[in-house]
C-alpha cells in the first residue's frame, strides 16, 4: 500500500507543479485583445474538454503503473486511484485553462492567435478536434509502455543529484 500511496503522491506533485508552472513563469499581463483572442482560441479548441480527456486517457497508464508498484492491489483500490486522479486531474485541469490562456497570449501574435481560430472553424480544424480523443486512445498503450521507463530514469537522474536515501525517511522530530 505504501508503493499505491507513493504514486499517488507523485500524480498529486505532478499535478501541483503543472499547475503552478504557469503562474511562476508569467510575463506582465498580455493585451486585453491578445487575452480575448486567447479565450476565443481556446473555446474553438474546447480545449478545457480536450485536457481532461487527455488526462483521463492516461489513467490506464497509471493504473498499470500502480499495478506494477503494488502488484496486490484490488480492483476496488484501482477504481479508487482511477477516481481520485481523474477527479483531481479534472480540477487542475480546468485551473491550468484558465492558467494558460494568458500564456497563450503572451506568446502569441494577435494575427496568430487569429489565424489558429481560423484554422479550428475549418474542416480539417474541426477534424483535428474530432480525432484528437482516438489519437489518444491509440496513444495509452505508448505511455503505458514509456511511463514506466521515465519513472525509473527520473529517479536515476534525481538520485544523482541528490542523496535519496534520506527520502523515505520521516523527519526527525524537534527536540
Amino acid at each position: 500500500m505504501l508503493s499505491l500511496r507513493r504514486a499517488a503522491a507523485g500524480f498529486a506533485i505532478s499535478a501541483v507543479l503543472l499547475a503552478a508552472t504557469p503562474a511562476l513563469c508569467a510575463d506582465p499581463a498580455p493585451n486585453p485583445r491578445s487575452e480575448a483572442l486567447a479565450r476565443k482560441l481556446f473555446a474553438e479548441m474546447h480545449m478545457d474538454q480536450m485536457m481532461v480527456g487527455a488526462m483521463r486517457q492516461m489513467a490506464p497508464a497509471m493504473i498499470a503503473q500502480a499495478r506494477k508498484a503494488n502488484p496486490n492491489l484490488t480492483e476496488e483500490q484501482a477504481k479508487a486511484v482511477t477516481e481520485a486522479v481523474t477527479e483531481s486531474m479534472d480540477d487542475v485541469m480546468k485551473k491550468v485553462v484558465d492558467r494558460a490562456i494568458p500564456l497563450y497570449a503572451e506568446t502569441f501574435t494577435e494575427k496568430e492567435l487569429q489565424d489558429l481560430t481560423d484554422f479550428y472553424n475549418t474542416p480539417s480544424g474541426q477534424a483535428m478536434l474530432a480525432k484528437m480523443p482516438l489519437l489518444m486512445n491509440k496513444m495509452t498503450p505508448l505511455m503505458t509502455e514509456l511511463v514506466p521507463q521515465m519513472t525509473a530514469d527520473i529517479s536515476t537522474r534525481l538520485c544523482s543529484k541528490i542523496d535519496c536515501s534520506t527520502m523515505n525517511t520521516p523527519p526527525k522530530p524537534k527536540t
